[in-house]
């Protein structure tokens, strides 16, 4: 539970008209709730804040509500989740699969049924281990050496945030020998160094993942 008094809820659907209907029924039901429209927009709301529990639609643009939520399970595994949906006529086993501790089928169940669920998960114990350590990829990484989609040399990281794997571009550094990418997809920010990679300069396969790149700038 959050510090405040108020528990929050981060609710993921790329309809506005059901962000502002579940907004205002979960508000009346006394929660805090932030609303975001796809799961790259919930990443970003959860740089600023940590929900008690997350409400996410699983078919979204730009990141689906099956990935987002896995990497919620992977980055936060004690914040309780529900998976929601139109599109699916399945039983609530389907939640496991989605990385979910409930399924809520839309148009189909009654909203008193949806705040039951929200409760029994907010002030109850998750029915799963929420004590193994969550995957965060190193604050400074070692950017891997690989090949593009094009079979251009490229060096290669891990988003701290949405952790899809991405080539370097638009690279800056600081005074200390640090590197700074920003992530294709989400726009987090991620911190790198660069070894020399055998037979291959450094420079050299930063230039053919991006020629237009720009080295040495502080950030």
């Amino acid at each position: 539970m959050s510090n405040s008094s108020t528990a929050t809820i981060l609710f993921v659907d790329d309809d506005p008209a059901m962000r502002e209907v579940m907004a205002l029924i979960l508000g009346e039901e006394g929660f805090d709730v932030t609303t975001a429209s796809d799961g790259v927009e919930a990443l970003v709301e959860l740089r600023r804040c940590t929900p008690d529990l997350i409400i996410s639609d699983l078919h979204m643009p730009r990141m689906s509500g099956v990935e987002f939520l896995s990497v919620v399970r992977r980055r936060f595994p004690a914040i309780p989740a529900i998976a929601m949906s139109g599109a699916y006529d399945l039983c609530q086993s389907f939640a496991a699969g989605v990385m979910a501790d409930a399924f809520y089928p839309k148009g189909q169940s009654h909203p008193d049924e949806l705040m039951r669920r929200i409760r029994e998960l907010m002030y109850k114990p998750l029915k799963r281990p929420t004590n193994y350590h969550p995957c965060q990829p190193p604050r400074v990484q070692t950017a891997r050496y690989g090949h593009n989609a094009q079979g251009a040399s490229c060096l290669l990281l891990t988003c701290t945030d949405c952790l899809r794997a991405f080539s370097v571009g638009n690279v800056s550094g600081t005074d200390n020998g640090e590197l700074h990418a920003h992530c294709p997809s989400c726009r987090a920010l991620v911190q790198f160094t660069c070894d020399v990679v055998p037979s291959v300069p450094v420079t050299e396969v930063m230039r053919a993942a991006q020629p237009e790149m720009q080295l040495g700038q502080v950030a």
